[in-house]
């Protein structure tokens, strides 16, 4: 596959690192921090900024209000905003958004990016929405897993950029999961709203880092990304010159990182956060994932007393709405305040864990592939309701295949565990060159 010299890619991230060394504080500056590096590159533009309630920088203020604050200085103008899932003030549920309308605050209009208008998806702005808009600035907490859609709804924006001839520029903002890699890579047939590219399931970048990524890759596909024959494809790559990623100073993968503030609803906490890629391919199963509680994305239950472990809990009901399985019941289980998030790293041990109780409990395991249009009918019965949206959230439908084959045999967790992991070693071996390739901080 063709690709970009790293030499021109190199020098535009530069820009941001060669200021890292401009002074001698130690104390972390994130890319919207650093006004002094990008507000000569926004001169004399219309700018527009992908945000939403953790775009704040490190004194709290608001994205939006720093740069409306900073035009003068700079000479260039905010015209738009733009609102990916959960909204611009991050209060809509997942599979939520916005609404297009006009902020209360600044008076500029807010296009949304999530749901479809008329039929048109809206991920992909138009030409007449970015017609006031020479550049658009990405500053959006993003938490290093895959089916975090953010930095999903962040390509297809590049896309659009791409085909209309504008600029983009990524405030680039800590991963929270670190440098930490791990999972099966997506495969093709398995592309969908929660996951474009070939990357593990935790990819151990910064938003910046995948942009750099992306375009040094050339993953960009038009609107057509359902086929990765386009990759490499010269019309549809972004100029690298067209984009800018900002770096935070000082900042290292390795060190701990407090999120100021939830990056969505149900990601309340540092230990949700770390939970996160574990719990979230329960999405996929009867179990709740704290989804409707108060301690949502940190326990698991279901609406049997054989599972408990060390809690029981109501769900509220409203989540049947949203398509969540066990709603207005009472469920036992297991809470994690037990696990310090510095220490813990996602893996699929906890989803194994759970199979393999369903399993001693003489429950069925998972339901066929044709069955789950109607998969809430299955939510009291069996363990995976949902095997096509599993397979979209760990990557690859051999997962469930071969948990369903190995588990016959090997009952023993960690045996298990492992022997599953192995299946997808060589693959993540080979991402972790790639990834080597594009890593900008330590």
């Amino acid at each position: 596959m063709k690709i970009w010299s790293k030499t021109i890619l190199t020098f535009i991230i530069s820009i941001g690192l060669l200021a890292c060394n401009s002074d001698g504080s130690n104390q972390l500056q994130l890319g919207v921090d650093r006004q002094d590096v990008y507000g000569p590159l926004l001169a004399g533009k219309n700018v527009g900024l992908m945000v939403n309630q953790s775009s704040l920088d490190s004194k709290g203020t608001h994205t939006i209000d720093k740069l409306v604050a900073l035009e003068s200085k700079y000479n260039f103008k905010v015209t738009t905003l733009f609102a990916v899932e959960h909204g611009i003030r991050g209060d809509k549920e997942a599979g939520e958004g916005d609404n297009d309308h006009i902020d209360d605050k600044t008076g500029l209009p807010i296009i949304s990016l999530y749901g479809s208008d008329n039929g048109r998806p809206r991920a992909r702005p138009t030409e007449d929405q970015l017609s006031n808009v020479d550049l658009v600035i990405y500053d959006l907490q993003d938490v290093g897993v895959r089916f975090f859609t953010y930095t999903i709804s962040m390509h297809r924006m590049m896309e659009s950029i791409q085909a209309y001839g504008k600029a983009f520029m990524v405030f680039d903002r800590p991963n929270p999961n670190g440098d930490y890699v791990y999972g099966p890579l997506l495969e093709e047939e398995n592309v969908s709203g929660i996951g474009i590219h070939p990357i593990p399931m935790v990819h151990g970048l910064t938003s910046g880092e995948l942009a750099t990524m992306i375009v040094g890759q050339g993953w960009l596909t038009g609107v057509d990304e359902y086929r990765w024959s386009l990759f490499g494809a010269e019309q549809y790559r972004l100029p690298v010159e067209k984009l800018h990623v900002i770096t935070m100073k000082n900042y290292t993968h390795q060190q701990p990182y407090s999120l100021p503030i939830n990056p969505s609803p149900n990601l309340a906490t540092d230990l949700a956060i770390r939970l996160y890629p574990a719990l979230g391919l329960f999405e996929a199963t009867s179990v709740n994932m704290g989804r409707g509680s108060s301690f949502p994305h940190e326990q698991l239950g279901f609406p049997d007393p054989s599972f408990y472990i060390n809690t029981q809990y109501h769900i509220d009901p409203s989540i049947t709405a949203y398509g969540w399985p066990q709603g207005g019941k009472t469920v036992y289980g297991e809470r994690f305040n037990y696990v310090n998030p510095q220490h813990y790293r996602a893996s699929i041990k906890e989803f194994v864990r759970w199979w393999l109780a369903f399993q001693h409990n003489a429950k069925s395991l998972a339901i066929a592939y044709d069955q789950e249009a109607n998969y809430l009918d299955y939510q009291e019965s069996h363990f995976v309701i949902r095997p096509a949206w599993l397979a979209k959230l760990i990557g690859t439908k051999s997962f469930l295949a071969d948990l369903q084959s190995y588990s016959k045999e090997v009952t023993e967790l960690e045996s298990l565990v492992k022997k599953l992991e192995l299946r997808w070693q060589k693959d993540l071996d080979d991402y972790r060159y790639l990834y080597n390739k594009y890593k900008i901080y330590l």
